[in-house]
This record gives structure tokens, C-alpha cells and sequence, in this order.
């Protein structure tokens, strides 16, 4: 009988050198990260490959392992600083988007940071009455105008916010389609590294488009 060890390495190298070729299809990446939990001295060498790949797959495959690993932060910041979006079921890519829904607070503190968000995105701030409660939300997208000049007047609010907001119980972040919220593994100490990614990269986009 075969170690299965012996079959997740198998595996893992197999994938591994395949990506060295060419990047591996989503369901490759998922068979990657399956055989990633038996051999575990594997999980390095497979988050700088993933690292290199910087597509869709690979930004699901790298949120599936362990967020202690060497260089795995990095890599994720890589994805979103090169513009990386995740796959519709369609096969087509989502608009580029950095988003925040929170719901409304009662403290000091909240309303200094909905003030904030009302003064930054003015009529653009949502407000939304799910399940009885209300909750508020902002996004800045690629659809429509220039995305640079609006990325970089509001970063350094959006920086603000999100670190007044992302510790709020059911405060969700949106970047590039992927959710990250309190109950991920991604806290907001992590996100506020990939928010910085998303701006930087929309910062470059300097082409209008037309919705």
C-alpha cells in the first residue's frame, strides 16, 4: 500500500514543476493545496511559486494555506498590486473594486468614521437595511472614469477607515472579489497591507473607462 505522504509529495512536486512551465488551472491549484497538507516542509517553496503566478487560482490556492508561512503576506500583496482578480463563474474576471459594508454603530468613534466616509464619498456612501440593521457601505471601482485621480485624493481616508472600521463586528472588506471579514484568518492588521496593494496599483491606472 501506498504512504500517502509519499503520494501528497508525489503530488505537490509534480504540480510544483508544472507551474514552472505554465500556471496551473484552478483545479490543478486546489489538488496543490490538498496535497500540501500532508507535507508541510513543502508549503514554502509552493507560496513563492504560487507567488510568481499571480492570477486568480493562485490567490485562492494561497488563501487556503497557512497564513504563517514565509512570504505568504507578500505574495498576496504581489496578486493585488498587479491588479489580480478573482474568476466569475462565467469564466470572465470581476470589475476591479475595493469595497467596505459595515453596519451603523452607536459610539464616539463610529460616528467620527461615518462622518468621515459621508465628508470622502458623499452621495456615493450607501446605506442599506439588512435584516433590520442598518448597514453603510463605499466602493471604489474601475468602471467608469479615470481610476487613478480618485484612488489617490481618497487613499489616505480609505487607510483611515479601514482601520477604524475593520475591527467592527461584521465590518466587510471587498478587494478585487475576494470578502475578507472578522471571521476570516485575514485580520485587519493583514487586509491594511492588501488595501495599500489595491490603491497603489489603482494609483496607476491612468486610462478612462466607459461604462
Amino acid at each position: 500500500m501506498n504512504d500517502p505522504r509519499a503520494v501528497a509529495l508525489e503530488t505537490v512536486s509534480r504540480w510544483l514543476d508544472t507551474a514552472r512551465r505554465r500556471p496551473l488551472a484552478p483545479g490543478e491549484c486546489a489538488a496543490l493545496v490538498d496535497a500540501l497538507g500532508l507535507v508541510p516542509g513543502m508549503l514554502r517553496t509552493a507560496v513563492q511559486t504560487l507567488s510568481c503566478q499571480r492570477d486568480g487560482a493562485a490567490v485562492d490556492a494561497l488563501l487556503a494555506l497557512p497564513q504563517g508561512v514565509p512570504g505568504w503576506v507578500e505574495a498576496l500583496y504581489g496578486a493585488f498590486a498587479g491588479g489580480v482578480c478573482r474568476a466569475r463563474v462565467d469564466g470572465g474576471t470581476v470589475v476591479p473594486m475595493l469595497a467596505m459594508d459595515f453596519r451603523h454603530g452607536r459610539t464616539p468613534a463610529f460616528d467620527d468614521a461615518l462622518g468621515r466616509a459621508r465628508q470622502v464619498f458623499g452621495d456615493a456612501l450607501e446605506t442599506l437595511e439588512i435584516d433590520g440593521r442598518t448597514h453603510h457601505r463605499f466602493a471604489l471601482d474601475a468602471r467608469r472614469g479615470t481610476l487613478a485621480g480618485r484612488a489617490a485624493a481618497i487613499a489616505h481616508d480609505v487607510q483611515w477607515l479601514h482601520g477604524r472600521l475593520a475591527k467592527v463586528k461584521g465590518t466587510r472588506t471587498w478587494i478585487n472579489g475576494w470578502c475578507f471579514d472578522g471571521d476570516t484568518r485575514l485580520r485587519a492588521p493583514i487586509q491594511i497591507h492588501l488595501v495599500r496593494a489595491w490603491l497603489g496599483w489603482a494609483a496607476k491606472q491612468v486610462h478612462t473607462a466607459v461604462p
